[in-house]
């Protein structure tokens, strides 16, 4: 069973699209002026006549008068004579159609540049900003099951039919003027040698074929995706395909033709040949660990905040921040933050803020 990953890029797009959409619309328009001008009338006039000649029209105009010499009471050689002029008539006309063909193309090249006329520039643009788009990430949106995209189907036996064509073919230089019980067996030798060559097509073996493309096609706006696939690895010592299985919500990258997690943090930076992302520092060994952004540093607890903060409570901080008659186990700063009115804890921390390159208190 093949699973496959539904893909959007319309949420990385949004701009580009935008733009894409207002750059066609301008250069219709400049377009459409370059149709509606007199030069262009001209111009396409010029590439109308250009299919024709006065030599051509007296070609054809021959030709017709030599069809029209047709009659039932001509003789078969009068017939063949005939037959011969309209032969070497249509090979002149074809002959001069033949000289038209760079007069046409010179024509048509001069109506498109015509028509084309200061869009350069938007030309430019509409080509970048389609690459841009066919390159831009696309989130994953939804997950199927469907068919499998392997199938096995007939080897190459093309060798094999043509021997059995050549064979069919050597019935035809047998003589069959002999006696019939020996041509008879000659048609079956060669019927023998054939029914051999069936067989032997019949038993070439079966070999893998990818149906991946169409069946992308098939579920629409889909990339196939391996089940077994994690960090460019097949876990079952296959081939790993698109360097992750996806899931609903990850990023499939065109570009890398990868599947992989979204971002957790900007810091981390994406390993290119497992497409998991990576902390500025590996992750220490042993107890549990949490990457802290603002910091940059992997630390013991999910919520300290800065660096220079330390685990405590109520008994054992020097801040003895606490709610009532609870002891608040949480981060503290190095330094007290300011009794503002004896504020609460969480109000005290609203009214000031921790500047951890002064190692200092700041209100707001």
């Amino acid at each position: 069973m093949a699973h496959y990953a539904k893909i959007s890029n319309q949420e990385f797009t949004v701009s580009e699209s935008a733009r894409l959409r207002e750059a066609q619309s301008e250069k219709s328009v400049i377009e459409n002026n370059n149709i509606a001008s007199e030069e262009y009338a001209t111009l396409k006039t010029a590439y109308e006549n250009s299919f024709t000649s006065a030599t051509l029209q007296t070609l054809e105009g021959e030709l017709a008068a030599l069809q029209s010499q047709y009659t039932p009471e001509m003789t078969e050689e009068e017939r063949e004579a005939l037959n011969a002029s309209i032969t070497a008539k249509q090979a002149e006309i074809d002959a001069e159609k033949a000289a038209l063909i760079p007069g046409q193309e010179t024509a048509l090249a001069s109506l498109n540049a015509k028509e084309a006329e200061g869009t350069e520039a938007l030309t430019a643009e509409i080509e970048t900003l389609n690459t841009a788009i066919a390159n831009a990430l696309c989130r994953v949106t939804a997950m199927y099951t469907g068919a499998d995209e392997i199938v096995m189907v007939a080897g190459d036996s093309s060798a094999i039919q043509e021997e059995i064509k050549a064979l069919e073919e050597s019935k035809k230089d047998i003589d069959y003027t002999q006696d019939q019980e020996v041509w008879m067996a000659e048609v079956e030798a060669i019927q023998v040698q054939i029914r051999a060559k069936q067989e032997e097509m019949n038993a070439v073996p079966k070999v893998e074929k990818d149906n991946t493309v169409y069946w992308e096609g098939y579920y629409g706006g889909c990339k196939r995706t391996s089940y077994n696939t994690r960090g460019g690895v097949h876990t079952l010592g296959g081939t790993p395909f698109r360097k992750n299985y996806a899931g609903v919500g990850y990023i499939y990258d065109p570009v890398r033709d990868a599947f992989y997690s979204q971002q957790p943090y900007a810091s981390w930076t994406l390993d290119e040949s497992t497409c998991y992302w990576q902390p500025p520092t590996p992750r220490p060994e042993g107890m549990d660990w949490y990457w802290n952004e603002a910091t940059l540093e992997w630390v013991e607890h999910p919520y300290k905040r800065y660096k220079s903060w330390v685990w405590g409570n109520k008994l054992t901080s020097w801040n003895g921040y606490y709610e009532g008659d609870e002891p608040i186990d949480d981060w503290f700063a190095p330094i007290e933050c300011p009794d503002v009115s004896e504020l609460s804890y969480s109000k005290r921390l609203s009214s000031y803020i921790w500047n951890e390159d002064a190692l200092n208190w700041v209100e707001l």
